[in-house]
């Protein structure tokens, strides 16, 4: 039927084409936010923290994941799948690194909740200290709860010229689909970023009434725009992942519950486009971060090319920009 053979090659193109400009701008966004973050005058924040950790994790999930989406999806060379070690190697660092990122996004809207804290308790939380080692420890908890995905995924030959990387237990399949795609890449993040993101936004009124009053026109204008920036970049990055997760997240629910239904080859070409689309979309929680950053803030850009100047310089005050972005010297004043 054309129809089916339009639909597989809309698919196709969608890999080869969309899949090409997203990793090379994820690629780009990710080691240009390592250089940003690792540079030492923004090593005393702990959002930067959270950012760099997030930014390496997400350059291993698209060089992982999304070249092999490229090549596989796309151009139909299925070289992943004609090893088995290969096969749980890629999957086993694509799932560990995808977990990373998108846990460190979620750590970076609660650092900036506590940020915006007026109790100490809470603002010593904000350190760097403390965010490297939630973030090794994080990355941990992802290597060990992973380790079946080291076990169960084998290459099996689907026919005589083709081969496929699929999983081989149906409860690990059920504990993937409902556990780690529903909740841990789905639910869990959009409530926890929802909830501080609301939070922070809170905090941030109320320091934005207290100022009030208590300082000079130019001074409050200037801490406020501050504060409008920083919200901005994380109200953006929760739209970004909600939106692009809920078509993931879907997708896996009907596969998990229609794989047993015996379905016309129509059928299944249009749950293979979707399935593309929702694969496709997904990747924007990682490729992201670098630009909606410095398309939402000044401030960002500022630092981005006060960085990119002084890169190589190891004694460099950039300016007073970088304890903006730290929020805690702002708001101890």
């Amino acid at each position: 039927m054309a129809t089916i053979e339009i639909l597989n090659l809309i698919s196709q193109q969608l890999n080869i084409y969309w899949g090409s400009f997203m990793f090379i701008f994820g690629i780009i966004g990710a080691v240009w936010n390592i250089f940003i973050f690792r540079h030492h005058t923004l090593r005393s924040s702990s959002y930067c923290t959270y950012l760099l950790f997030g930014s390496i994790a997400s350059l291993i999930q698209i060089s992982f994941s999304l070249s092999d989406r490229i090549i596989d999806g796309g151009f139909q060379i299925h070289w992943t799948a004609t090893s088995t070690l290969w096969c749980k190697v890629r999957y086993y660092v694509a799932q560990c690194a995808s977990l990373n990122a998108l846990s460190c996004l979620v750590f970076s809207a609660i650092d900036r909740f506590f940020s915006t804290c007026d109790e100490i308790k809470w603002r010593r939380l904000n350190s760097v200290f403390v965010a490297k080692r939630i973030c090794l420890f994080t990355n941990l908890f992802w290597m060990i709860l992973a380790i079946p995905t080291l076990i169960y995924p084998k290459s099996i030959q689907i026919t005589s010229n083709q081969y496929a990387c699929q999983n081989t237990s149906v409860i690990w399949g059920m504990i993937i689909t409902f556990v780690f795609n529903l909740c841990c890449y789905g639910m869990f993040p959009w409530i926890l970023m929802s909830l501080f993101g609301f939070l922070t936004w809170k905090n941030l009124c109320q320091i934005h009434h207290r100022r009030i009053g208590h300082t000079s026109s130019t001074i409050q204008t200037r801490k406020a725009r501050i504060d409008d920036q920083l919200a901005s970049m994380l109200y953006l990055q929760i739209i970004i992942c909600i939106l692009s997760s809920i078509p993931f997240c879907t997708q896996s629910v009907y596969y998990s519950l229609t794989q047993t239904i015996d379905k016309s080859a129509y059928r299944q070409a249009q749950e293979y486009l979707f399935l593309q689309i929702a694969r496709l979309a997904f990747y924007f929680n990682y490729i992201s971060m670098f630009y909606v950053n410095y398309l939402s803030s000044a401030i960002f850009r500022q630092i981005s090319k006060e960085v990119r100047k002084n890169l190589f310089k190891r004694k460099e005050d950039l300016s007073r920009a970088v304890t903006m972005i730290n929020h805690q010297e702002f708001n101890k004043q």
